[in-house]
């Protein structure tokens, strides 16, 4: 029995008969899809072998799909985008590099997390396209809903609502992944209801996947936590899933680095303040500090990313659900949480959330400034002022950080540090990483060191 070719080899050769046939939006679409299909492929096994050009049995010149996929800055994304101008011109900004994170990483592919990983197709579903125009499009416009973003949310909407009508249409990695990108655009626009609507979609497409055969992949149940704690963080929505959902997830404490999970001497002082919940959640913070700090070392590997997002899938996990019993000890979960952020992973140091949360620590610490809890704890207001100014994006926020910090700095802060290294001592106390905390902080120090200066 005669063997196909294209099996044997691993490409796909398309008949070109005139220079004209490369531009055939047709031949253009095969040659995408079996590039993805071909990447995706050579993750799971080594190739077999590597083919040039050639002759066709009918004389016909032989191209490899290779020429229509040109190296390009967006790595694997490039042959995913396809034909869409909008696309390619929307992903060009700056402002759209991170957009549809933490959905899927393009600007910094993380191996774990890229388009392909999650998803395993090309850009062909309609609704996932569209939602990712919106994604693009939204952060482009820096925030605002156009009259473009308002077109492809119901276009992507309108996909969805029709295939929700039908469970074995629904039920699929593309759906998934639109009905995500939406709650993203909308948890940044703050709104809690909206993106509880469309988490308890999710939710009931998971209830449903567990009496139907569908692989759900790595990338999509992380894709899944991620929507759903960043949500519940942005929005107060209620979460659908924690960090002991997903078996990929789970994580558990090295038992052969237990000197790292122990409280930093600031924490300690102070542990009769905090539940225990808390306070297994701080030794766990300490244990990714002391790692972070190891000489040498760098979270750059696909084994030790996944081992470093899952603990902080459990750290920031249990922190969202621990007691708001009050201001001030909301704040300090937050200083946790965003402490947790900065440390080791590259992708989310530069998602949307260290702002979010800088934002929601800087309500809750102007909220009990006046409360007479923080005259007994100034070293730790210190600290936590100082981590989420340092993270603030540049604005309103962080210049409300700097005022507060400057009214704390006219009273309670009087005479407790006065230079980088001073403060830096006390910050040390708590959760402190030179790498990853010092180029900020010393930032933020040279920022309002003047104007605290020019007040003595």
């Amino acid at each position: 029995m005669d063997s196909d070719p294209h099996k044997e080899t691993g490409f796909q050769f398309i008949s070109i008969q005139n220079p004209e046939d490369t531009k055939d939006r047709e031949k253009r679409r095969v040659a995408r899809s079996h590039a993805v299909k071909q990447a995706l492929r050579s993750k799971r096994r080594p190739q077999e072998g590597t083919l040039g050009s050639g002759i066709g049995a009918s004389g016909q010149m032989l191209v490899p799909w290779s020429i229509f996929a040109p190296a390009s800055a967006y790595g694997p994304f490039e042959s995913i985008m396809g034909d869409s101008p909008r696309l390619r011109a929307l992903i060009s900004h700056t402002a759209a590099r991170h957009a549809a994170e933490p959905v899927f990483s393009v600007a910094d592919p993380v191996v774990f997390q890229d388009f392909g990983s999650v998803f395993r197709t090309d850009l062909d579903d309609p609704a996932l396209l569209n939602a990712l125009k919106l994604t693009f499009a939204f952060a482009v416009t820096g925030g605002n809903v156009d009259q473009e973003c308002l077109d492809y949310q119901g276009q992507a909407m309108s996909t969805i609502r029709e295939r929700m009508n039908s469970p074995e249409a629904a039920l699929s990695l593309p759906t998934l992944g639109a009905i995500l990108l939406l709650a993203g655009v909308e948890a940044r626009l703050g709104m809690r209801w909206q993106v509880q609507l469309h988490m308890g979609a999710i939710r009931q497409l998971l209830e449903l996947g567990q009496s139907r055969t569908i692989y759900l992949t790595d990338g999509i149940k992380r894709a899944i936590f991620w929507q759903d704690l960043n949500s519940s963080i942005m929005t107060g929505s209620d979460r659908i899933i924690d960090h002991t959902t997903f078996a990929e997830l789970q994580w558990k404490r090295d038992p052969f680095a237990a000197d790292f999970f122990v409280l930093a001497p600031g924490f300690e002082k102070r542990i009769h303040l905090f539940t225990n919940d808390y306070v297994e959640v701080l030794k766990d913070i300490h244990a990714l500090q002391c790692v972070q700090d190891l000489p040498g070392y760098s979270c750059q590997n696909p084994v030790e990313m996944l081992r470093v997002d899952n603990q902080q899938a459990s750290i920031g996990s249990r922190l969202v659900d621990l007691p708001k019993l009050s201001p001030y000890m909301e704040a300090c979960y937050l200083a946790a949480y965003l402490s947790a952020c900065m440390l080791c992973c590259k992708v989310w140091r530069h998602s949307v959330m260290p702002s979010h949360v800088s934002l929601h620590l800087l309500r809750k610490l102007q909220e009990s400034n006046g409360d007479p809890f923080w005259d007994g704890q100034i070293e730790l207001l210190i600290w936590m002022l100082h981590m989420g100014g340092s993270f603030s994006p540049k604005g309103s926020v962080h210049d409300d950080y700097k005022a507060l910090l400057q009214e704390n700095h006219d009273s309670r802060f009087t005479g407790k540090y006065s230079s980088l290294e001073e403060l830096v001592a006390i910050m040390s106390q708590f959760i402190w990483s030179e790498k990853a905390y010092r180029a900020q902080v010393e930032e933020f120090w040279e920022e309002i060191h003047p104007s605290i200066d020019a007040t003595q």
